[in-house]
């Protein structure tokens, strides 16, 4: 992060704050909190909002296509609860997709290992990302 980049988001029991924003962030910075009944957009408490980079997608092809294995996003919260057991610090989420469960024969098992070998180079790429934030070179 640098000092200049920064983003002021209103919430309902801090006011109007300004916070750092990451270059990696892409902007949306609280689960949403849709409108009420009556149109009213309820805004998020401060320990709501967080900062999200864009999705990284580890794929596998499948003989119905490719098939999204998990999705991987840098993540941060700025003002962590008790609970939140990463404090403030950039951390990876990680999102498990795709209940399909194809069958197998051994070529295509073969290849399946083949993607899951690109699959965990990506991985590694984005862990090498993570310390680079935790590093603060990517702020």
């Amino acid at each position: 992060m640098t000092a200049d980049r920064t983003i002021t988001v209103h919430t309902r029991d801090h006011g109007t704050i300004t916070i750092p924003e990451p270059t990696w962030c892409t902007g949306i910075h609280h689960q949403g909190h849709p409108p009420g009944p009556d149109g009213t957009v309820l805004l998020p408490p401060r320990e709501e909002i967080v900062h999200s980079g864009p999705p990284i997608d580890v794929t596998v092809n499948t003989e119905q296509g490719p098939r999204r294995l998990i999705e991987l996003m840098l993540w941060q919260d700025p003002f962590p609860t008790p609970s939140c057991t990463h404090s403030d610090e950039v951390y990876v989420v990680v999102q498990l997709l795709d209940d399909h469960a194809p069958g197998y024969d051994p070529d295509g098992l073969d290849a399946l290992a083949t993607d899951l070998m690109e699959a965990a180079a990506k991985v590694r790429g984005v862990a090498r990302r993570l310390a680079v934030e935790h590093r603060g070179e990517g702020r």
